[in-house]
Order: structure tokens, then sequence, then C-alpha cells
């Protein structure tokens, strides 16, 4: 079973879905269109505001038999870079596991993990898309979760105009193209 915890902020609006919350969603939603058993447990749904969050992924090609809200990370993966120095982002993250960082600088990481950062916000603003495609994409060209096509196939397929796709899958293949093979 592979673990999953992304970190990031929501802002006190209803009417968006945090990229920390997105991510994670729509990368289950590709699990179970390969066969793959998932379990994903977003933030309570009440509004903290700026407060720091956290969204958990399983996934796995059995049956998930834990409802632990402990977890032994494979991976965590931080949308803020502000959160670094307020919560520790390693927490349960297996020995040699890795922490991916949207931002530029990783100082504040302290710990045996193999930190990746990648700039993803500035990838997303390049091509005029969200933040969570660049994300989902680094996710994917680190850790082969679900294949790129299906993802593709699911931003294709999602509400909004042409340029918004365009740009999605833009920079979908922008954020993969960043860390795969690191």
């Amino acid at each position: 079973m592979k673990e999953l915890r992304f970190h990031g902020r929501r802002e006190p609006r209803y009417d968006q879905v945090a990229p920390f919350v997105a991510t994670p969603r729509l990368l289950a939603e590709a699990a179970l269109r390969e066969g793959k058993y998932v379990q994903f447990r977003p933030p309570w749904l009440f509004l903290r505001g700026f407060k720091p969050e956290t969204a958990l992924l399983r996934v796995d090609g059995d049956p998930i038999e834990t409802y632990q809200e402990d977890a032994s990370l494979d991976w965590a993966v931080v949308t803020d870079p502000t959160l670094l120095g307020e919560v520790n982002v390693l927490t349960g993250l297996k020995p040699g596991g890795l922490l991916l960082v949207n931002g530029e600088a990783s100082g504040a990481v302290k710990g045996k993990a193999r930190v990746i950062t990648r700039d993803l916000s500035g990838l997303a603003k390049a091509h005029k898309a969200p933040l969570t495609p660049a994300l989902i994409g680094a996710v994917i060209g680190l850790t082969d979760l679900v294949r790129l096509e299906t993802v593709e196939a699911l931003l294709k397929g999602a509400a909004g105009g042409d340029r918004l796709r365009r740009a999605s899958l833009g920079a979908l293949h922008a954020g993969f193209g960043s860390t795969r093979g690191k």
C-alpha cells in the first residue's frame, strides 16, 4: 500500500477547492479508473481559514483494510512552503521517504527524508492554469502512482472551457517533466 499526505491551507471560501485537497481527490479518481483500491481522507468540511490542514491518500492493488488516521507515509507533499516552519511535515514519513515541496527553498526541513523542491506555482502560472494539474503531474512523475494518460483523460473531461483544459494539460505535463526521473 502506498500512502501520501498533502499539506496545505484553505481560503475561507466554499466556492474553491484547495490544491492540497483537489490533487489527492483527482489521483484517487484516476486510481479507481485503473482498478486500484483507494482511501481518501480530506480535512473536515468546516473552514478554518488559512490554518494548516492535511489530506491523506492511500492506494493499493488489494483492498485497504486499515482505517487508522496514523499513516506510514511513502510520500508527503507540501503545497504551501510557509507551512515548513509551522508544521512537522515529516511526521509519519518512512525512513528514506520523499518530501515534495512546492516552492523555491527547503532549508526549513530537518530530517532524513529526501526533499525535492519545485516551483509548481510558477509552472502553473506560466501555463495560466490552477496549481492542481502541475501538482498532480509532479506527484505522478515522482511516484508512478497512476498513469499520466488516466489523469489526462480526467482533465479532458473536466468542466470548464477549452482554454482551461489546454492550460491544465500543459501544466500537468510541465509538472510531470519537472520531477520525472528525479
